[in-house]
């Protein structure tokens, strides 16, 4: 079995050049790129062989989007649909991330920057930021920025309750708490469970350099899986909840 040195070498992330002499490009940056340019690629080669009646690959496709599209509707209800395209897009750019960091894990040793985006907290902590932001700002949309506002500082019930609105007061100011906390959530659940893998894989790669320790390799496939819906379907139900106190104050 390899050294603690020899782990630590291969799970720290490292920067492989600087942008400009400045910014420092690490290797998760590089990986989300090529996340990127293959999420691309994909997407406009499915572009070009649409047909209008699906088959094969098209009709898996547009089975599987047809699923999520429903699974949305019942988590959040006919107004989350709404939120459908960022919801995929954070499903299949955590999906990629993880599941390519695995493909190319055997080849990483090599390279040495072949490492998912998603281990890195770094990577997490800008997703759910982006989540973040897109959450707050389905909110303002649907409240109105005084009325979002309101949520949290509840100046009304102190005038119209008296003493008592002190009680629907405090409960606002802990609504601030857990709305940042959402995002804190977010991101450490999602890098635990990618770079606890990482640790997992690469003690098993150092121990059986010559086997590939294929059963860990699985566990890892579905957990990528796994953390990818995760993340996805609590971005919808941090964006539902935002907006449906506005939807019942209208009704």
């Amino acid at each position: 079995m390899g050294s603690l040195s020899e782990l630590e070498v291969h799970l720290a992330p490292k920067t492989l050049f600087k942008l400009f002499g400045i910014v420092p490009i690490t290797d998760s940056i590089v990986m989300m790129w090529l996340v990127m340019a293959v999420m691309i690629i994909i997407a406009l080669i499915i572009r070009i062989r649409l047909k209008y009646l699906p088959t094969g690959f098209q009709n898996f496709v547009e089975w599987s989007l047809g699923g999520l599209y429903d699974f949305m509707e019942n988590v959040g209800g006919k107004e989350a649909k709404k939120h459908f395209v960022i919801f995929i897009t954070f499903f299949l750019a955590i999906l990629f991330s993880n599941w390519m960091g695995l493909i190319l894990g055997p080849i990483s040793e090599k390279l040495g920057f072949l490492r998912a985006p998603t281990s890195d907290l770094n990577s997490t902590i800008a997703l759910a930021l982006i989540a973040f932001v897109y959450f707050e700002v389905a909110a303002i949309k649907a409240h109105g920025f005084f009325g979002y506002l309101g949520h949290f500082f509840n100046f009304k019930a102190l005038f119209q309750k008296g003493p008592m609105g002190l009680i629907d007061f405090f409960v606002g100011l802990l609504h601030i708490i857990s709305e940042l906390v959402r995002p804190v959530a977010l991101s450490l659940r999602l890098f635990g469970n990618i770079f606890g893998g990482e640790i997992v894989l690469t003690v098993a790669f150092l121990m059986m350099k010559q086997v590939l320790p294929v059963p860990f390799m699985m566990l890892e496939f579905m957990t990528g899986l796994i953390q990818a819906f995760v993340f996805s379907t609590l971005f919808l139900t941090f964006t539902s909840l935002n907006t449906a106190h506005a939807e019942e104050e209208h009704h």
